[in-house]
């Protein structure tokens, strides 16, 4: 009896292991800077896909749902996240300081407190991250970031989001706090006040913005009425 359990145990774990057949294009890729906007409904129906052709056509009706400028939104943030914080062969955008940034938008300012205690100066403004004016990354990425010694507490970044800037579906000033352990493993301090926030901006991307109506043509000027005869 001992043997059959074992035998149906490694038959369900190798039923597991190859239910999927995903190519490693979409094997991973509900863990990229691209599918940060999922709502967990998304999540959870992205586990029943099996195919790369489901997989595709997952990914293709997600980034429609979310309107015609998501696409462009996305790689700008993107782009924002791997400039500033990058260190060594870790993509920013791959890190959740680099989430933050691509599902929140570019924040008011940045906060640094050093390990062990202390400020430092790492405070890029909004203007900074959006404009790319000469504003310097010196400890916001750029360089890699080692493990702090255990008797040092890891730096934390304060990402700071005034009333202005912070996302429609927040709708109020707030920070996120992330303990940077190293260049490719950080913790956020408040883990579920931000997958509660990261949850209510993926909801509000289900409903984007409509595009501004275009005014409509002008109407073409009316000929003069004709001369009444004499």
């Amino acid at each position: 009896m001992k043997k059959i359990s074992i035998a149906l145990a490694l038959a369900l774990a190798a039923s597991a292991a190859f239910g999927s057949s995903l190519s490693k294009k979409y094997k991973n890729w509900d863990r990229s800077p691209q599918a940060y906007f999922l709502t967990a409904s998304e999540r959870a129906d992205w586990k029943k896909v099996q195919t790369d052709a489901d997989a595709e056509k997952f990914v293709h009706d997600y980034l429609e749902r979310r309107g015609p400028g998501f696409e462009k939104m996305l790689s700008d943030r993107v782009t924002v996240a791997d400039k500033y914080f990058s260190a060594g062969s870790t993509k920013g955008s791959e890190t959740l300081r680099g989430k933050v940034v691509i599902v929140f938008g570019p924040p008011s300012s940045i906060e640094q407190e050093k390990g062990g205690g202390g400020k430092a100066g790492a405070d890029p403004n909004r203007a900074g991250m959006t404009t790319d004016v000469g504003v310097s990354s010196s400890g916001i990425g750029g360089s890699p970031t080692s493990p702090a010694p255990r008797h040092v507490a890891p730096p934390t970044f304060t990402f700071v989001y005034d009333a202005a800037h912070a996302p429609k579906a927040i709708g109020k000033a707030f920070q996120a706090e992330i303990n940077v352990i190293s260049s490719s493993y950080q913790e956020a301090a408040n883990p579920s006040d931000l997958d509660a926030k990261f949850e209510a901006v993926a909801e509000a991307s289900l409903h984007p913005d409509p595009a501004p109506a275009e005014a409509p043509a002008p109407a073409p000027p009316s000929d003069p009425p004709p001369p009444n005869p004499a």
